[in-house]
This record gives structure tokens, C-alpha cells and sequence, in this order.
């Protein structure tokens, strides 16, 4: 079953590029006297489409798991497509076509393609892997086995569950046919053998948590596997392109928004008077104190223009002290572009935890356990917790945000914070 849903998804790939083809020829080719160029086109965007789709298998974008349209996995489409038209490019290049440059012609088929893969994928995510879900089998028994269950029942998208076995000898004794098998504390020889018996894909509970709702649990954290992820720092070069690229991003953004800041600013000030914006320490990178600056969004009540009097405080849903402007700039995002300078001079990234504030932080350390671990990297303007749990208004919701900390320090990496970008420009534009 899984190798069929394989197939329809490369062959509805295979369809998208064909149509974003069409729509190339439609809109560069007059279809009636112009065959010849239109054939030579055809021909050369076959032998691209095949090379194509092989770097689509690269990426892995024929896992199952890929089709979910998550910002990761879409960041993985954008990567290979950017690969895809580099590749064409070379070929051209290489192998020049007699009184054929299609450039224009290319990036036209790259982008309508791209968008074309997207909407296919999603459909297939949410019509298909609906209709004919993973079948899992679960060993083991506890809190986080039993949430598990419960998250995969709420979500038929991530499958069906078809035995919980609380033993590994139950599930060798068995003859359900599954696809998926997840186990806690089962011997990995024992596990691989149990996935081989069943002809299943085998994870651990902390694989099946990364892979069904991108967070890592913090009571399946340990020492070493802290350690790891600590030492899993960038190559100097791709942290200096990182660097020029969030440079490049704020500056273009300061640019853009700044008549929309100054209408915000002159609002502020006719509804509420100074200050307009404030400053509030943030605990960065190792510690480091800095200051981050926002533009005003409640009622100035401390000395200093906050709308805190007796210190840091948590953010209620529907809290009082946020003005009638504040309610507008907070939904459009506004107050937070003064945060760009921030990144322009180092002192949060592009992507990354969300910085929080010193009191806090000094609270949260000491209810939640490896904390300290966001710590290990620059914090950032936007990130993997900010686009899946947005706002934390208690120590309960800051532990299940930290998860999704805990699941990028993991998995960081350029195609995931492509994701990431384009998933926060979505959030900004629709909610």
C-alpha cells in the first residue's frame, strides 16, 4: 500500500511539472505557427523534468512523511527546486541548444511548477493519507505512550492505531499487518526484528514524536542527548552566509514597513502618548543580556513606559492593558519590526528560540528541565515553537514550546529555516 501511494504521488508530480509546462508554452508560444520552437521546448523540459524528479527522490521527497506541507517539507520542495533550476542552467550551459535560451521560459515553468507541487501535495496530504491512514503498532506502556495514542487518534491524518501491545512479546505473537511500529524501551535488535517480522518501518518513541508532531518531549531527554545537540554547531562559512542573508531580509523589511511604523507611531502617540517604543531586556545567546525594542502596545503603567508594575508578567488572551492600537499593530505584526535592528546588529537572529525575559527565564529553568539548552544558539525574530504553539502564557505552555525548541536545536538546518521563513510570511499575511 505504501509503495501505490508512492507512485501516485510521483506520477501527480510528474502531471504538475506537465501542466506548468503547458502553461509556459500557452503563455511564451503562439500554438499555431510556431511547432517547431514549441516541440524543441517540450523536449528539452522532458529531459529537465526527469532530472527533476530524481532530485526530488534525492531530497526524500517521496517519503510519506514529506507530504505533509509543514514548513520543513516545503522549505525541502523550495531547496530541490532551486537545485532543479541551477542543474537546468549547467545543462544549458553545457550542452547549448541552436537558437534556444529558454531562461525566461525556465524560471516561468520552475515557479508555476513549484506552486502546481505545493497544491498537489497538499490535496494528497489531506484527501489520500486520509482515506488510506498508516497503520501503527505501539509497544509499550506509560504517560508519554499513552499521549502518543491519543494525539494519533485526534489526528486521523497520522494514521490508525491497530495494536497496543504492552510487551514486546504480545506484538511477536501477533499477525497484524501494519506499516508503522513504534516502541519504548525495546532493545533495538529486538525492535528491528519485531519491524522485519511485521515488514513495518521501525521508530523510538522520541522518532515517532519528531516525526509525527515535530517536538521532542523533555522527559525523553537525556545528558548525552543534550550534549548532542549542543555540539552540533554550523560550518563558519554557512554561519557567515546566515549572517549576510538576515542583514540583507532586515534591512529590506525596515525598508518596506517603515511608512506603516511611522502611521503606527503617530497613533500611539494621539491615543496614548509617550513612549512609543519600549525597551525590554532579553536573555540572548549564552546568557548574554540585551535589549529588545518593540513598538508600544499597551498601556504605559511602570515608570519606564511598560505596562508592568510589579515586574515581568505573563500575557493573557484577552488582556486588558493592550490599547485599541496595540489590538491593530499586534495583528498586523507592526510592533514588531523595530526588531530588525535587533538582527542588523547581532543581537537576535533571523531564526531562532524566541528570547525571553531575564526574570522569566531564571522561573522556567528551574520547572523545566535542559531549559538552558535554548541558550545554545542565538535566539530569533521568528522560529519552529513561534509558527506551531505561538503565544505561551504559562509555565505549562512555555514546557510544550520549549519541545518544539528542543526539536529544532535537532534538526536545524537551511532547508528547515527556508520553511520556517515562508510558514511566518504566511502567519503575518492570513492571520
Amino acid at each position: 500500500m505504501l509503495k501505490n501511494r508512492q507512485t501516485i504521488l510521483f506520477f501527480g508530480d510528474a502531471l504538475m511539472l506537465g501542466i506548468a509546462l503547458a502553461v509556459m508554452l500557452v503563455i511564451r508560444f503562439d500554438l499555431s505557427t510556431q511547432s517547431v520552437l514549441i516541440t524543441a521546448q517540450r523536449n528539452i523540459f522532458i529531459v529537465f523534468f526527469i532530472l527533476w524528479l530524481v532530485v526530488f527522490f534525492i531530497f526524500d521527497l517521496y517519503n510519506l512523511r514529506r507530504v505533509n506541507p509543514n514548513p520543513r517539507n516545503i522549505g525541502l520542495m523550495v531547496g530541490a527546486m532551486i537545485l532543479n533550476i541551477g542543474l537546468a542552467i549547467l545543462l544549458l550551459y553545457l550542452f547549448p541548444q541552436s537558437g534556444i535560451t529558454p531562461k525566461t521560459n525556465l524560471l516561468i515553468v520552475a515557479s508555476v511548477g513549484l506552486v502546481l507541487l505545493v497544491v498537489w501535495r497538499r490535496s494528497f496530504y489531506h484527501l489520500f493519507t486520509a482515506r488510506i491512514p498508516q497503520r501503527i503498532g505501539i509497544i509499550g506502556q506509560g504517560p508519554l505512550i499513552d499521549e502518543l495514542r491519543k494525539e494519533i487518534i485526534e489526528h486521523a491524518e497520522l494514521g490508525v492505531v491497530v495494536r497496543h501491545w504492552t510487551s514486546e512479546s504480545q506484538a511477536h505473537n501477533d499477525t497484524v499487518v501494519i506499516d508503522t511500529l513504534i516502541a519504548d524501551n525495546v532493545p533495538a535488535q529486538t525492535l528491528i526484528a519485531l519491524a522485519e517480522k511485521f515488514d513495518a518501518e521501525p521508530l523510538s518513541l522520541v522518532q515517532a514524536y519528531q516525526t509525527m508532531f515535530a517536538k521532542i518531549p523533555v522527559s525523553l531527554m537525556t545528558n548525552e542527548y543534550a550534549l548532542a545537540m549542543v555540539s552540533n554547531e554550523q560550518h563558519r562559512g554557512i554561519t557567515f552566509l546566515y549572517r549576510i542573508f538576515e542583514i540583507l531580509i532586515a534591512t529590506f523589511v525596515l525598508a518596506i514597513a517603515s511608512p506603516f511604523v511611522l502611521i503606527a507611531m503617530s497613533a500611539i502617540l494621539i491615543e496614548d502618548g509617550k513612549p512609543v517604543i519600549i525597551k525590554q531586556k532579553r536573555v540572548g545567546h549564552r546568557r548574554k543580556i540585551f535589549t529588545i525594542y518593540k513598538l508600544r502596545s499597551m498601556r504605559a503603567l511602570a515608570p519606564d513606559g511598560s505596562a508592568e508594575i510589579a515586574g515581568a508578567q505573563w500575557s493573557g488572551k484577552e488582556d486588558t492593558r493592550i490599547t485599541k492600537v496595540g489590538k491593530i499593530i499586534r495583528k498586523l505584526h507592526i510592533d514588531e519590526v523595530p526588531q530588525m535592528w535587533n538582527i542588523i546588529v547581532g543581537d537576535i537572529a533571523l531564526i531562532g528560540p524566541r528570547p525571553e525575559r531575564p526574570e522569566l527565564v531564571a522561573t522556567l529553568e528551574q520547572e523545566i528541565p535542559y531549559y538552558f539548552l535554548r541558550h545554545s544558539i542565538k535566539p530569533g525574530f521568528t522560529g519552529w515553537a513561534q509558527i506551531k504553539f505561538r503565544y505561551a502564557r504559562s509555565i505549562l505552555d512555555s514546557k510544550e514550546k520549549f519541545e518544539y525548541d528542543l526539536y529544532y536545536l535537532t534538526n536545524k538546518s537551511p532547508l528547515l529555516d527556508i520553511g520556517i521563513v515562508l510558514k511566518t510570511a504566511q502567519i503575518i499575511f492570513t492571520h
